[in-house]
């Protein structure tokens, strides 16, 4: 067996465990029902141990949360039809999105496919910046239309001519050639709404893999996965996150009390490109109201130009702990909703942490 095998079945075995402490709660039932099995939190088949074996033609696999590419770790399993479909998808549009908004804002170690265009005539190339800092442009003229980028050649670097300096002396001092202007067109291939809908997808996935199955004993998070399954259909609204600066001590997963027209679980997380390292704070309805229409409140009150802004609300964050091994833990997310959201509870200024 090797390390990948082990690492399924250790993560296999972790969350079966914590499935049958769910499963003791007298309203939960399953028809039929089962024992030592795994839930795939996307498509909610039911899997078990011989599901590891890549010889099953839906096998479990192992799931890098956010995506390696991206910065994440193996947290748990997805079957691999929702593993394959959500890695074309949705994550490779995240990453081009990440990787051609750096190009764009010209960072360290980026590049990308763009055109330039000169008096209406157009030359394939791209940009590529070092890890110093320094910008280079670069064209192919072989990618491009040949007579667009042979007019464009004569424009950006016309003949030159030369005067003998006894007969035109006036022509001696001339001013030194100056390239003519010209614009530039970053070539996006990322599709923007998959992009969004990988950022939920994390997020989901990651208070999953923090809570367990408990945490999917919620009716809200049923558009969440519908939304994800198909991220061509417009399930829910479009706006997922808040645009605020979180300080590091409520990376993971929240809980906004306040207002009640946002209350929510919201999960916190960084991904990192060769350039930069980014903080996405991504919403999640909770099991009671608002549930989905926080998502309304988001869009509707919210969002201000291109994001969203976050202020005068009470969040109180998730103490990080093994929720996954205790029996005690295994309902934990809904415990801290109904201690956070209640009418009574109040709100500190301050962070709960870790005793």
């Amino acid at each position: 067996m090797n390390k990948s095998q082990k690492k399924k079945l250790t993560i296999f075995k972790l969350f079966s465990q914590n499935l049958e402490w769910v499963k003791e709660h007298p309203s939960i039932t399953f028809h039929p029902d089962f024992f030592n099995g795994y839930i795939c939190p996307l498509c909610f088949d039911v899997f078990f141990e011989k599901d590891l074996q890549t010889t099953v033609k839906n096998y479990l696999t192992l799931e890098d949360i956010p995506p390696a590419s991206l910065g994440g770790k193996p947290l748990a399993l997805t079957c691999k039809n929702c593993n394959s479909r959500s890695g074309h998808e949705l994550d490779i549009h995240l990453l081009k999105s990440l990787i051609e908004t750096d190009a764009q804002m010209f960072l360290p170690n980026s590049k990308m496919n763009l055109t330039f265009d000169l008096r209406g005539n157009k030359m394939n190339g791209g940009v590529e910046v070092d890890n110093k800092g320094t910008v280079r442009l670069y064209m192919h003229s072989k990618r491009s239309n040949p007579k667009e980028a042979e007019q464009f050649r004569y424009d950006m670097y016309p003949p030159k001519t030369f005067y003998n300096p006894l007969l035109y002396p006036e022509k001696l001092f001339e001013d030194e050639y100056q390239s003519p202007t010209f614009k530039i067109k970053f070539n996006q291939t990322s599709n923007e709404r998959r992009a969004e809908i990988a950022l939920l997808r994390i997020a989901y996935l990651l208070a999953y893999s923090t809570f367990g199955n408990g945490f999917l004993i919620n009716g809200g998070l049923y558009k969440v996965r519908e939304q994800i399954l198909n991220p061509d259909k417009e399930v829910l609204p479009r706006v997922f996150w808040l645009k605020y600066n979180f300080p590091e001590e409520n990376e993971g997963v929240n809980i906004i009390s306040l207002p009640r027209e946002l209350r929510s679980f919201l999960v916190v997380f960084n991904l990192k490109t060769k350039s930069q390292t980014r903080q996405f704070g991504i919403v999640l309805p909770g099991p009671s109201n608002p549930s989905v229409n926080v998502y309304d409140f988001i869009t509707n009150q919210l969002c201000v130009g291109d994001g969203t802004k976050f202020t005068n609300a009470m969040l109180e964050h998730i103490p990080v702990r093994d929720y996954l091994r205790k029996r005690e833990y295994a309902f934990a997310s809904n415990s801290y909703w109904q201690k956070f959201t209640h009418e009574n509870y109040k709100p500190r200024l301050k962070p709960e942490t870790d005793s």
